[in-house]
């Protein structure tokens, strides 16, 4: 028993400093190039939160996508990783499989892959939205970090949020449904709001 109380030890260590780390990455990478847009073009005030809110419904469609169509695709190398996380849920070693960001250099890679076709649409048409879309994505990811960290290690949630835990745990149950973490706007909108396994208490 004092083997595995060391292993959750060393295993949430492991893990909350790799959440520091990607957040502070996701941080730079939203942050720092949407100040250099800004400085280039400003948008106006209209513009900043229109593009804020189409980079958060961008962000949640992104999640839903990568985690129904590659971290759930038998036999490819994001399903094999993403196993690590599905197969560690209960065990003394789960906080460190529980960062979705899984290094800071994957999360260079997430934001290249949302922010760079934003940006050059913005910059093609002239929209000045993509500091606000990609300040979004860095907002949504480092929200739905903390909501993924908090879900799997049983800390508190917000009220009126508190229903996630039971809506992703119930996605470990049955994991062909509930692809959206915390926030279910793709799921509900595409069908894949299963009911089958967990389900949400009073909130």
């Amino acid at each position: 028993m004092a083997g595995e109380a060391q292993l959750r030890t060393d295993a949430v260590a492991r893990g909350r400093a790799l959440k520091r780390a990607n957040a502070i990455t996701g941080v730079l990478c939203g942050f720092v190039p949407a100040v250099l847009l800004a400085v280039q073009s400003p948008p106006a005030a209209a513009r900043w939160l229109l593009g804020f809110a189409a980079g958060l419904v961008w962000a949640n469609l992104f999640e839903y996508g990568y985690h129904r169509f590659l971290l759930h695709l038998p036999g490819t190398f994001f399903a094999q990783r993403h196993l690590f996380h599905h197969g560690s849920v209960g065990a003394p070693d789960e906080a460190a499989h529980v960062n979705l960001g899984g290094s800071p250099l994957w999360v260079v890679a997430l934001f290249a892959v949302n922010g760079l076709p934003v940006v050059a649409l913005d910059i093609v048409f002239g929209l000045r939205i993509s500091p606000g879309a990609l300040i979004g994505f860095a907002c949504y990811f480092l929200v739905v970090e903390e909501f993924h960290w908090r879900i799997h290690l049983g800390q508190q949630l917000p009220p009126g949020l508190r229903f996630a835990r039971y809506y992703h745990l119930a996605h470990h149950d049955h994991p062909d449904g509930r692809f959206n973490i915390f926030l279910p706007l793709w799921d509900k909108l595409l069908g894949t709001t299963s009911d089958r396994g967990r389900t949400a208490p009073p909130r």
